[in-house]
């Protein structure tokens, strides 16, 4: 009894820890929530690497510096 009353206590701590997940669309709309969340992200990076708002803040970030029609590099003049 004991065994399953441990087992429900982790799994509630464990749902109560998540985040609700941002889009990309999100972060590019949002600059300062997308500059914090990379910085969240780059302070641990070994729990950080593969959470979902972390990569959505990162493709964000990736787009926020390409144009909007996305051709690749800006060119050069």
């Amino acid at each position: 009894m004991s065994k399953y009353l441990i087992i429900v206590a982790c799994a509630l701590l464990v749902a109560c820890k998540k985040e609700p997940t941002n889009d990309v669309d999100y972060y590019l709309a949002h600059a300062d929530d997308r500059k914090a969340k990379l910085v969240e992200c780059a302070n641990n990076p070994g729990d950080s690497a593969i959470a979902a708002n972390c990569v959505n803040a990162k493709e964000a970030e990736h787009k926020s510096l390409f144009n909007s029609k996305n051709t690749g590099m800006p060119s050069i003049q």
